[in-house]
This record gives C-alpha cells, sequence and structure tokens, in this order.
C-alpha cells in the first residue's frame, strides 16, 4: 500500500467519527483543496474565480473558525446536499434554513444566513422556471433574514443582514429583461402572504408618486411600472381593511410604500386609527426605530423629520410617556426604548 493509500485510509477512519461523514469530508476539501481528490468529496464549488465562494475561504476571519468544526452542519452543505436542497420545494428548504439558523450560537447566525443567501441568488438567478416560488417563498419566510441579532457590535460600515436581502433581491430582479421583471413581480404580488420586502423593492426600482417623495424616477418596469404599482397597493390597501398589515414582517415598509404612491392623506389616517388602541401603539412605537452605527457606540433613532410625514410623533410621544410609567412592564418596555430612540433624533 502507498503512502498516499495509507493517509486516505487513516484520514478516512478518523472522519468517520464526525456527526457527519460526508458534510465533514467537505470541510476539510475546502480547508485543503488538495484533499479534495483524495478523499473524492463533493462540495460546492470552490474556484478561486467565484467571489461569494472564495469569501468564504478560511483566510476570510468570518469564516475561518467554523472549519475547525469536525461536525459542519451549520454552514457547509455538501454539493449534493445542496443540489438536493435547492432543487426540492421551496418550503422544505426554508424548513431546513430555519432548523439549522435555531440550532447555531447567535454569533454564528449571521454567517449561515449570507451563506443560504447565496444560495438562494444562485437558484433565482439560474432557474427562470422556478424563480416565483423560491422568491415568494423568501418573501413568507424573510423573518429568518432579517434579524436584528449582533447590531450593538456591527461594525462601522459591515451590511446588515437586511441590507443583504434587499441587495440580492434587486440583483435578482434586475438580471432578468424588463418583459420577464413585470411578470414576475405582478405574480409574486398576487402569491406572497408578506408583502413587506417586496413594497421596500418596487420603491425602489419605481420611485415615488409623491411630490415630496425620492426624486430619482428609475424606469425599470417601464410602461408595466403603473400597473405593477397599483397591483400592489390594492394588496396593500386590503391588509390595512382586514387588519393583517401590523403583522407583516415590516410594516414599516408597507407605511412608506403606501405613503410614496401619492396617498399621504391615507396613511395618516390609518396610524390615527392604530393610535386608537393599545395594540397600535405597540406598534407604532417599534415601527420607526432604526439602528445607527457610530464610532462612539452603535445606538437606536427615530427620524424625526421622515416619520412625522406619516405619523403624528407629538401625541405618540404622550402615549410613550404615559405607558413609560404603568404597570405593563412590556409596555414600558417598548415606551421607554422608543422615547429613547427619540432623543437620538
Amino acid at each position: 500500500m502507498s503512502e498516499r493509500e495509507i493517509a486516505k485510509a487513516q484520514l478516512l477512519d478518523l472522519l468517520k467519527t464526525a456527526k457527519s461523514e460526508e458534510a465533514a469530508k467537505s470541510a476539510i476539501s475546502i480547508l485543503f483543496p488538495r484533499a479534495k481528490e483524495l478523499l473524492q468529496a463533493e462540495i460546492l464549488d470552490t474556484s478561486e474565480n467565484d467571489n461569494a465562494t472564495s469569501g468564504r475561504r478560511i483566510r476570510n476571519g468570518d469564516f475561518a473558525r467554523l472549519y475547525f468544526l469536525l461536525t459542519p452542519k451549520t454552514v457547509v452543505w455538501s454539493k449534493s446536499q445542496a443540489k438536493e436542497l435547492m432543487e426540492g420545494d421551496p418550503e422544505i428548504a426554508f424548513s431546513v434554513f430555519e432548523s439549522r439558523i435555531h440550532a447555531v450560537s447567535a454569533d454564528e447566525r449571521p454567517k449561515l444566513r449570507r451563506v443560504i443567501l447565496e444560495l438562494l441568488e444562485d437558484k433565482m438567478r439560474n432557474g427562470a422556471d422556478t424563480r416565483r416560488y423560491w422568491l415568494v417563498a423568501l418573501l413568507d419566510n424573510a423573518s429568518l433574514l432579517l434579524s436584528d441579532e449582533g447590531w450593538k457590535s456591527s461594525r462601522l460600515f459591515e451590511p446588515s443582514s437586511e441590507d443583504l436581502v434587499r441587495i440580492m433581491l434587486r440583483q435578482v430582479l434586475m438580471a432578468s429583461s424588463q418583459i420577464d421583471r413585470v411578470e414576475l413581480v405582478k405574480e409574486v404580488i398576487k402569491h406572497a402572504t408578506d408583502v413587506s420586502l417586496l413594497c421596500e423593492l418596487v420603491r425602489s426600482i419605481t420611485g415615488d408618486v409623491e411630490p415630496s417623495g425620492t426624486s430619482f424616477k428609475p424606469d425599470s418596469l417601464g410602461v408595466g411600472t403603473q400597473e405593477v404599482r397599483d397591483l400592489l397597493l390594492d394588496r396593500v390597501r386590503r391588509l390595512a381593511a382586514d387588519g393583517g398589515l401590523p403583522t407583516q414582517i415590516r410594516p414599516g415598509y408597507i407605511l412608506w410604500y403606501w405613503w410614496g404612491c401619492g396617498y399621504a392623506d391615507q396613511v395618516r389616517a390609518y396610524t390615527d386609527q392604530l393610535m386608537a388602541t393599545n395594540e397600535g401603539i405597540r406598534l407604532l412605537l417599534a415601527i420607526p426605530i432604526s439602528y445607527v452605527r457610530s464610532t462612539e457606540g452603535n445606538y437606536e433613532r427615530v427620524d424625526r423629520n421622515a416619520w412625522e410625514r406619516i405619523i403624528d410623533l407629538r401625541l405618540l410621544e404622550e402615549r410613550a410617556q404615559l405607558l413609560a410609567k404603568s404597570k405593563d412592564e412590556e409596555g414600558a418596555r417598548l415606551a421607554l426604548r422608543f422615547l429613547d430612540a427619540l432623543r437620538h433624533d
């Protein structure tokens, strides 16, 4: 038996002690590219010309520690596992994503979410026949990817999970022809349960009708712009009328889309209506808060000049001050958080 065969046998015996032998082979092959042929492991494409893949190499500090796990159940998928997962039912795939996200530590979740986003982006870019189903599944399961975890320690120019999701959606959509783009968005509007990210996406590629809104007027949807805008606006109005808008993952995105369509009075009337209920007040206390990265420490802020366009912040501040003194512990916590963020305006 040659030295090569002896080394292979010893390595294979060692890998058998791992919880997932195939995943361990993939990890070793990524860490030591010359071992790929020795182990005959199938792994996700590790070509140095692939920026997304090379970004997860061991030399990248964000990912290096993950490669030292002999049970890489969190981030490393073998090529066959990834292919099977992404060629199957999108809802099953997101169930797998959810289980893996919940199984890892909080500091590993941002890296895992980025790997999931890369799988989703590749699938939606290259799978025209199933793109709509995966996009709908992503929108409806957005809570798995839109996380506030770790915002306090985020570096100054580090993109958040939410930033990465929005960028990826825009890139996937813009990679299609204009005709295909319009048809895809129309189909997704009909079938998506959660339209939060869709409102943000459509607004970013069509601009605002509201005169005081964005001055940039992209022509991403051409003659289909108004039809798409109206279809999504109809969904938004129905959500508001049926009481479903507060259950969306990012109600703020939806309110700004509604406002940007030129119906500022309707949005203000809706938020005034929310102010009349305890549940509505709690929602309004959370919606305007955003995260600010600073060299002096990250903090939460309410942009008063912007949000006063759609929420009566003076009245909301008064309600928050009363709630902060109440015996309602959860309500008081929300109120104090809002009041603190409002002071950073």
